[in-house]
């Protein structure tokens, strides 16, 4: 069954979409529909991904694009809106269509068959790819970095990299979080260090952390074919590994140790 979240502001139109979604595809399961910004990023917080969002662009208490702002949106998005000039800038999100209102039965059945496509042919090929991407990466990549140095008040620290227990996004810049629970901003981004780190003892969990093997003490299965990591010391954030990542992360945590 196919979870959907639906993001509107007008009532109206949110339960045309709710009643034209299920005639089309009864198996669905609206999960719930949003009026604004803020609550779309509050229930985004604290529920697990949907499948699916449908999202309208101008919503009462700002445009769409402050979601993304706020926080990482991984499932597919088809926009919705009466206007077409913010196309461009949602093909470049996660975007697999862009209906204009008043949306149409044949419009909404052509969009749900793309997503349905889409999804079952990269349930295989996006492994696929991640597999490959991630065995070539370590083949072609330079000798790994060993050692850094982070500011620390007036002062620079040396550290090596087997004292990063993770590595995370707090309000902007990057904090590393030491096996012994000290914590010391890093001036690399988690792309930088993504390729400057080991590969075979650093994975790149999600877009907010970056987990080191020594520091995972435990994998709890979680929703919609999710694994839940949890460290040593631990994070006061969920550290997530999307379904399409399992297979990666599962092989590189038995084969690359």
């Amino acid at each position: 069954m196919t979870k959907i979240l639906i993001i509107e502001d007008e009532q109206p139109a949110g339960e045309y979409l709710t009643q034209l979604i299920q005639k089309i595809d009864p198996k669905t399961e609206i999960l719930n529909v949003l009026d604004s910004v803020e609550t779309a990023v509050d229930w985004l917080s604290d529920n697990p991904s949907p499948d699916l969002i449908f999202l309208d662009v101008q919503l009462g208490d700002g445009t769409c694009f402050q979601i993304f702002e706020q926080i990482s949106i991984g499932c597919p998005v088809i926009f919705t809106t009466a206007h077409d000039e913010y196309a461009m800038r949602a093909f470049k999100l996660n975007s697999i269509d862009y209906l204009l209102k008043p949306i149409r039965q044949e419009s909404l059945k052509f969009s749900l068959e793309k997503y349905y496509q889409l999804n079952e042919e990269n349930a295989i090929s996006k492994v696929k790819y991640l597999e490959e991407l991630m065995h070539n990466q370590i083949l072609n990549r330079k000798s790994p970095r060993r050692s850094f140095l982070v500011p620390y008040r007036d002062k620079l620290i040396p550290l090596k990299d087997s004292d990063f227990g993770w590595l995370t996004i707090k309000n902007g810049v990057v904090v590393a979080t030491l096996h012994d629970d000290r914590n010391f901003v890093v001036d690399k981004s988690l792309e930088e260090l993504e390729n400057q780190l080991d590969p075979t003892n650093f994975f790149r969990a999600n877009r907010q952390f970056i987990i080191s093997r020594e520091c995972i003490s435990e994998i709890e299965l979680y929703f919609n074919g999710r694994l839940l990591v949890r460290t040593t010391p631990s994070s006061s954030n969920q550290i997530l590994i999307s379904k399409e990542r399992v297979p990666v992360f599962k092989k590189w945590f038995e084969e690359l140790s």
